[in-house]
C-alpha cells in the first residue's frame, strides 16, 4: 500500500499564524495525544475522508492544479518559503502526467504503465524508469528502489483514504472553514512523524480543496501546503497526453538507485 509517508515528500521528486479552533472542533483528550500505539480516529472525520476518498477512486480520470508551498531551512537555521504551482492529469490504471514550476526549479513527470520519465528543464536532464504496471505498484517502487515519488501520490492513488490512514494514529473534526470562497470541512489528523490537515469540500463530489503538512522530526518542523483547484473529473484524456515530450538536446542520465547503493556498502 502507498502510505502518506509518501506524499510527506517536501520535493517534488526527490512543494493569521495563531491557531484556534472553531466551536465545533473536538478536539484529542490526552489519552489520543498520549498514546500513539492506538488508532484513535473521530467517525465523522473518517467517513467525511472515506467520502472524498471514494469521489477520487471512482474518476477513472481527472486533473487538477495547485498551488504548492514549502519551507526549508537553510543551514543558518533561518526558515524560507518556496512556492511553485502544479498542473496534475490522472488516467486510471496506470497514466499520470505532472508539471511543476516552482521558484527554483520545474520539473516534469510521465508515467505510463510500464515507464516513467522525469524531465528537468532547468538542467536539460532527463530520466527513465521501467516501472510496474499499476500506479500504487509504481509509487510503492519508485520509493523502495529510489527513494522519490509521484507528486501527490496519495491523492492520486487507487484508494485513497486506505493510503493515507496507514500510519494515522488519530484524527478529528476541526469545523467548517472556508478555502478560496468555497465552503470546507476542516480535519486534522496525525501520525508518528508527521501531522497533517485537510480541508474537504462540502460540495459533492467532495474533493480536497487544502492540505497541510507539519514534519514534526524534521529542524525547524517546516510544513507543506498544497491549495487545490480547477478539478475535473471528465476531461477525456487522450493517451498521448502522457507521452514524454522532450527536447532533441536533452540528455539522458542515470536515476540513483538509493537501495542498490546501500547495499553496496554493507
Amino acid at each position: 500500500m502507498v502510505g502518506i509517508r509518501y506524499i510527506f515528500i517536501i520535493a517534488f521528486y526527490i512543494l493569521s499564524s495563531a491557531f484556534a479552533l472553531h466551536a465545533q472542533a473536538q478536539e484529542p483528550t490526552d489519552t489520543e495525544t498520549q498514546n500513539t500505539s492506538q488508532v484513535i480516529v473521530d467517525p465523522e472525520a473518517a467517513e467525511i475522508l472515506e467520502e472524498m476518498s471514494d469521489a477520487l477512486e471512482a474518476a477513472k480520470e481527472f486533473t487538477f492544479d495547485t498551488e504548492i508551498t514549502n519551507d526549508r531551512t537553510l543551514d543558518s537555521g533561518q526558515a524560507i518559503q518556496i512556492s511553485g504551482t502544479m498542473k496534475t492529469a490522472v488516467k486510471r490504471p496506470n497514466h499520470v502526467y505532472a508539471k511543476y514550476v516552482g521558484d527554483f526549479n520545474t520539473r516534469e513527470v510521465w508515467y505510463s504503465g510500464d515507464k516513467l520519465t522525469l524531465y528537468i528543464p532547468d538542467k536539460d536532464f532527463y530520466g527513465v524508469l521501467k516501472t510496474p504496471d499499476t500506479l500504487d505498484a509504481t509509487m510503492d517502487f519508485l520509493m523502495e528502489e529510489y527513494n522519490f515519488s509521484l507528486p501527490l501520490a496519495d491523492v492520486i492513488s487507487a484508494d485513497p483514504y486506505t493510503s493515507v490512514m496507514e500510519t494515522t494514529t488519530s484524527g478529528f473534526v476541526v469545523g467548517d472553514s472556508m478555502v478560496r470562497g468555497k465552503e470546507c470541512t476542516h480535519l486534522a489528523f496525525r501520525a508518528q512523524y508527521v501531522d497533517w490537515q485537510i480541508w474537504i469540500s462540502n460540495d459533492d463530489p467532495a474533493l480536497p480543496c487544502k492540505l497541510v503538512i507539519e514534519y514534526k522530526e524534521l529542524e525547524g518542523v517546516p510544513q507543506y501546503q498544497a491549495i487545490f483547484s480547477n478539478w475535473n473529473l471528465n476531461p477525456k484524456l487522450s493517451k498521448s497526453a502522457f507521452k514524454p515530450d522532450l527536447p532533441k538536446d536533452a540528455v539522458k542520465i542515470d536515476f540513483i538507485n538509493f537501495k542498490k547503493d546501500k547495499g553496496d556498502d554493507k
